[in-house]
């Protein structure tokens, strides 16, 4: 072996025997560089305007934050990856942000079933993630990592029912819900949320996802004399409901989720959807000063109005930042800490993260006037 050789593996050795017992997610992001956060959302396939949507909005978080000097003096790096809403691949683009970038936060999936797909990986390196996936069971397997920045489906529909009778001031609820999980989860959260009220809901009627035809529910629900009805369900199913409930003579007030207020299911209505209220994570006609700086900056760097996705890649880069700030450090678990007690106002509303890492823990709320959103005061309905 020549001397040089020798040299050569002597280093090396040397440099194995320093770094032997280097953990490999010990921080996030080397100590005076960049702070590197990654983002996984669908970026390609069927749902890539989730992704676009959440991306545009972390850009703009970031472009922000660094503008105004970044975060313990260090400027903010966001990753983006792509997980085509795809569970494997968003493991695959998770495995990316935690091996080769070592970040010290990640964000997303937009989507339930990759948030699902990301949670044991995210356990075992402990590393904060922030999902945006709704599903109820996300924050319910005791991961100690997981932040959540959507409220989920419980908190939107256990949320709608109390406000549309403790808020609104209706007397006599009905609901019209699709069997699939959605559905059936979405109505058992507004009885929950009105248990121990009597006769307020009147009318709880099911539907396969598909049907077109809802006269035989819509009887029953016309026979009940609501003055509000909940919808859940498909965004086509929900319109066509709305138009036949019309047809039929029903006057209650329509109400629904995130979704109901699109342009798919207000089309679908005919007309039928005008003045129906909806829970949302995020309106961007709110007039609160915050949201409306968020929806003009967007808008002028994008050319499109924000939605809940957006909302929540831009709440949950500032969440991220403030954590850092808040632990002094990019160490993993001082940012966990952080997070756990933390309270940020944000364009959603007040984050502030109970033991399951639920976030939110209330909805916004908003009506269709003349065809377009706007933000729902109860003392003008």
């Amino acid at each position: 072996m020549s001397f040089s050789k020798k040299i050569l593996y002597t280093a090396l050795a040397a440099l194995l025997i320093l770094t032997a017992g280097t953990p490999v997610f010990a921080g996030g992001s080397s100590e005076g560089g960049a702070i590197k956060i990654g983002a996984v959302s669908a970026r390609t396939g069927d749902n890539a305007g989730l992704g676009e949507m959440q991306g545009n909005g972390a850009k703009l978080a970031v472009a922000e934050i660094n503008a105004k000097g970044g975060v313990l003096g260090r400027q903010i790096e966001l990753i983006l990856e792509d997980s085509q809403g795809i569970p494997a691949q968003a493991v695959a683009a998770l495995n990316k942000l935690l091996h080769r970038d070592n970040v010290a936060v990640v964000i997303g999936d937009s989507q339930s079933s990759p948030c699902f797909a990301m949670l044991p990986v995210i356990e075992k390196a402990q590393v904060p993630m922030l999902p945006h996936g709704t599903n109820v069971g996300i924050c319910e397997q005791g991961n100690q990592w997981i932040f959540r920045t959507r409220a989920n489906d419980e908190v939107k529909f256990g949320s709608l029912g109390s406000y549309l009778i403790d808020d609104v001031g209706f007397k006599r609820l009905a609901i019209l819900h699709d069997s699939a999980d959605y559905g059936i989860g979405g109505a058992a959260s507004i009885e929950k949320a009105l248990a121990g009220r009597t006769n307020i809901i009147v009318a709880n009627e099911t539907f396969t996802p598909g049907d077109k035809d809802f006269s035989s529910q819509l009887l029953k629900i016309r026979n009940a004399n609501p003055d509000v009805l909940v919808l859940i369900g498909p965004m086509v199913d929900m319109g066509l409901a709305m138009k036949q409930a019309r047809q039929m003579g029903i006057e209650a007030r329509f109400a629904g989720g995130a979704g109901i207020e699109s342009t798919t299911t207000v089309g679908a209505a005919g007309g039928a959807a005008e003045n129906l209220i909806f829970a949302a994570g995020f309106i961007s006609a709110n007039p609160d000063p915050q949201v409306s700086d968020f929806v003009t900056s967007f808008e002028k760097n994008y050319g499109k109005t924000p939605d809940d996705f957006a909302a929540t890649g831009y709440d949950s880069i500032y969440l991220a930042a403030a954590a850092i700030e808040k632990a002094g450090s990019t160490d993993h678990a001082a940012i966990q800490k952080a997070l756990r007690e933390l309270t940020f106002k944000g364009v959603e509303g007040t984050f502030d993260f109970d033991a399951n890492g639920e976030g939110l823990h209330s909805m916004q709320f908003g009506t269709i006037k003349n065809g377009a959103t706007a933000f729902f005061d109860p003392s003008m309905k």
